[in-house]
């Protein structure tokens, strides 16, 4: 049958575009599929607690700022979890980024009245009490370990397995240690380093690391901390100087010549401390920080040492200094000063300047000018002639200009141009008629 009858195409007739259509669909169908196979889906930590999601130990480009975020969260999440009531409470504070540790449960002290049985019943239920107060912590210690494990990524914890030290927090459940060793992670690179390169990479990131110009202060302060915190897992001990620690023992110890090792080593904290304050302030923004480093540095050259010596103090100055703001120029204090004249001074003295300066054209032009005319034309008899007609002339025009000035006067010298010669100068040859 033909085409135009609707019966079936020829053999050689050309295909239907709708199957170019359905190959295309075929292959969007069959790339949709190895992207949904492969794609790489974000770790968001363990599913089971909402309070958590998101908060994650990782490796990455945020993955240093992460570590602050999250263990304030975790601390949060553990004190107020119903189910670790009983030694829940020490772990908000435990679990400062910026000092990951917990309070000692002491011991409570024995009477010295041994034979007091009332003071003996009361020690012996405050020792009952620090007991179960230290087990109950340790309960919770080891549900904290499980929840801090759950929030690491599989590449972040191949390089906390990869430290020397794993080994022993692990075997303790060491939930502070733990963190500390997660921390340092990010830092470390690939899982096994020279321990040299790891610690020269965290005195570089501490002595080059400055607050940006958006960069708050608290954000700043916290960011610092960390890396000082870095230095010192790495066992670098810097900022202790043999005369520094001399000179805080004079005001920290009994007996200079005798300090005990108690007495040294607050003096060696101590000069630490003051290293990393005056840090601080000297790797703080410029453009709002710039007059406070150079009062500092002055005051010091005027023997007057106002650098902080903690890195509290430090931080407080940051925060509470004030910019100085150039005000504008008082001239009664001091300078040059300029005389304003009052609108009628100005139009007086306008006035009689313009008084001088026509007497002073008008003096240039009768003299000046005459004499000009009157050299002009002296030599000769026939060349007088034609220099009193010069002279004439130029007497005319400065009488014109005399004239725009308002001098009236000088419109007279048409005529007498050339007896110009003859009063005014000696030494003209030009005949004289008596």
């Amino acid at each position: 049958m033909s085409e135009q009858s609707g019966g079936p195409a020829s053999p050689d007739a050309a295909p239907s575009s709708n199957h170019g259509h359905q190959n295309r669909r075929d292959r969007r169908n069959r790339n949709n599929s190895w992207n949904n196979t492969n794609r790489i889906t974000t770790f968001v930590g363990d599913p089971s607690i909402e309070f958590l999601k998101g908060y994650v130990y990782d490796v990455g480009p945020k993955s240093k700022d992460q570590f602050s975020t999250t263990t304030e969260r975790i601390g949060q999440y553990i004190q107020g979890n119903g189910s670790f009531k009983k030694g829940g409470g020490d772990f908000i504070n435990a679990f400062n980024p910026n000092d990951l540790r917990f309070e000692d449960i002491p011991d409570p002290t024995v009477p010295e009245d041994t034979k007091d049985i009332v003071k003996i019943e009361i020690w012996k239920l405050q020792q009952k009490e620090a007991h179960a107060r230290r087990n109950d912590r340790q309960d919770v210690i080891n549900a904290a370990y499980s929840i801090v494990r759950k929030q690491c990524s599989e590449a972040l914890w191949n390089r906390v397995e990869s430290h020397k030290r794993y080994a022993t927090v692990q075997a303790d459940m060491d939930v502070i240690e733990l963190l500390k060793l997660i921390r340092n992670a990010p830092y470390t690179g690939a899982t096994t380093r020279n321990s040299c390169v790891s610690t020269q990479d965290a005195l570089i990131k501490l002595f080059t690391f400055k607050q940006s110009k958006p960069m708050q202060n608290a954000d700043y302060l916290k960011k610092f901390k960390e890396l000082t915190k870095l230095v010192a897992f790495h066992g670098t001990i810097i900022g202790i100087k043999e005369a520094r620690v001399k000179d805080i023992l004079k005001t920290v110890a009994n007996d200079t010549n005798m300090p005990t090792v108690e007495e040294i080593q607050l003096a060696k904290d101590k000069a630490q401390e003051q290293f990393f304050a005056i840090l601080l302030i000297q790797q703080a923004d410029k453009v709002r920080f710039r007059q406070l480093i150079a009062d500092l540095e002055n005051s010091f050259i005027m023997g007057e040492d106002c650098y902080p010596k903690t890195i509290t103090k430090a931080y407080e100055i940051l925060v509470n200094y004030k910019k100085f703001t150039p005000q504008a120029h008082d001239p009664n204090e001091h300078g040059v000063s300029y005389y304003t004249p009052t609108n009628a001074e100005s139009t007086q003295h306008n006035t009689n300047s313009n008084d001088s300066n026509n007497n002073t054209r008008d003096n240039r032009t009768q003299s000046g000018r005459g004499n000009q005319g009157s050299g002009r034309g002296g030599p000769g008899s026939g060349r007088g002639g034609r220099g009193g007609a010069r002279g004439a002339g130029r007497g005319t025009g400065n009488g014109g200009r005399g004239a725009r000035d308002g001098e009236t006067h000088l419109l007279q010298q048409d005529d007498g141009a050339n007896n110009a010669p003859n009063a005014n100068n000696d030494n003209s040859n030009a005949p004289h008629t008596p």
